[in-house]
């Protein structure tokens, strides 16, 4: 049978499959209460990490989305977060007056992040952005990039780490431009966050953006950045030599290190002290997120060129979502029939406002595809500068 499933029906089947099991009492019959923690070493409650797992939930399923309005002729981009769903724990600590630079990977994070701001639909401006919609409220059809100007995501390409040098760039500012009343929407004590893959660490503008945040504080001032790699172990089709990150990054001067792996309360404790340590301190911290990746580099990838089966298999062994899912049962969090509610309950969200953005108007005429997103006004400029 698996012979005739795709990678992705695969990997949702044996999700799908585990939830909707009956199997032995749970938990023996012990319920937690919403804000019950997972355990005595976690600050994560029950509340909050069902909150999680529907953000992660929902990242998975706007990437199959992804992959069908591909197949169908409505959608263009496939490059998931499958595998990366553990960053919505990261959205989850981080509050809105803390800019976050983000990795194209970070679904979850995005999704947990909206979570915290109403007014923004995160479903919908996901598919308008994979239908290359002109309605899409970031790139307007251009492409497909995280951003929201609510949620303090400045729109950019990730690519080979370009957006690091960017966000090192605001963790310096952003004490001057509190001063200057230009960040009045952000705290003193905001920080910037900034996620990137294992192998675009190896890149000049990774080391460059990480390089000037440490020289930074060697010369006695601030630079509040979290630098979170998302740590698959293969860049595109490569691999990361084994530890790689560790040994590169444990035991740099001025950089504080954390690593984060494990069960989801695991790798909260772990994410909350980066965090913590980050809006404490005001110095640069790296945050090495353990993840594997899932279904290739991108829906036209051929995995099996470079990977054998035994280790594409081992990576969909620790899916998040399993993984996460049999915690939350085990620890009496949420039962099986819960999960499964929520799944369902995302996906006819997701099959509505699919049907939505295919119908929504494309960029048609040569120069609307080319016009700027923002046009240069000389006079506005000059307005915003000090008298």
């Amino acid at each position: 049978m698996s012979g005739t499933l795709t990678r992705v029906e695969i990997v949702q089947k044996r999700f799908m499959d585990y939830l909707s099991e009956a199997g032995p009492a749970e938990s023996d019959g012990q319920r937690l209460s919403g804000e019950d923690r997972l355990s005595p070493a976690t600050t994560l409650t029950a509340r909050v990490a069902r909150e999680i797992f529907a953000d992660q939930v929902m990242s998975r399923l706007l990437d199959v989305a992804a992959r069908e309005m591909k197949r169908l002729n409505q959608g263009y981009y496939t490059i998931s977060s499958a595998g990366h769903e553990n960053n919505a724990i990261l959205g989850s600590l981080l509050r809105l007056d803390d800019p976050c630079f983000l990795h194209y990977r970070a679904g979850g994070m995005m999704m947990a992040r909206s979570r915290k701001c109403p007014a923004v639909d995160p479903i919908l401006d996901t598919l308008l952005s994979y239908a290359a919609s002109k309605d899409d409220p970031i790139a307007e059809g251009r492409h497909k990039v995280w951003g929201s100007r609510r949620l303090w995501v400045p729109p950019q390409t990730s690519t080979i780490a370009s957006h690091l040098p960017k966000a090192a760039g605001m963790a310096f500012a952003l004490r001057l431009a509190r001063r200057l009343g230009r960040a009045e929407e952000l705290a003193d004590d905001s920080i910037v966050a900034c996620t990137f893959g294992d192998a675009s660490a190896n890149h000049a503008t990774a080391l460059t953006g990480i390089n000037s945040a440490l020289y930074a504080v060697r010369r006695g001032g601030t630079a509040p950045i979290l630098f979170v790699c998302e740590d698959n172990g293969i860049g595109i089709s490569v691999d990361t030599p084994r530890n790689w990150i560790r040994d590169s990054w444990s035991s740099r001067p001025h950089l504080a290190y954390f690593e984060a792996a494990g069960e989801i309360d695991e790798i909260w404790n772990a994410v909350k002290g980066a965090v913590d340590h980050c809006r404490q301190h005001r110095t640069p911290v790296f945050l090495r997120l353990a993840t594997p990746r899932l279904w290739g580099h991108a829906g036209t990838d051929v995995e099996t060129t470079y990977r054998t089966l035994a280790e594409i298999e081992a990576a969909e062994a620790r899916d998040p979502l399993l993984v996460n899912a049999r915690r939350l049962v085990d620890c009496g969090a949420a039962s099986r029939a819960e999960l499964f509610e929520i799944v369902c309950g995302l996906q006819q969200r997701i099959d509505a406002a699919m049907s939505e953005a295919v119908r929504r108007p494309k960029l048609t005429a040569v120069a609307e595809i080319v016009a700027t997103l923002a046009p240069w006004d000389a006079s506005r400029i000059r307005a915003t500068l000090p008298t």
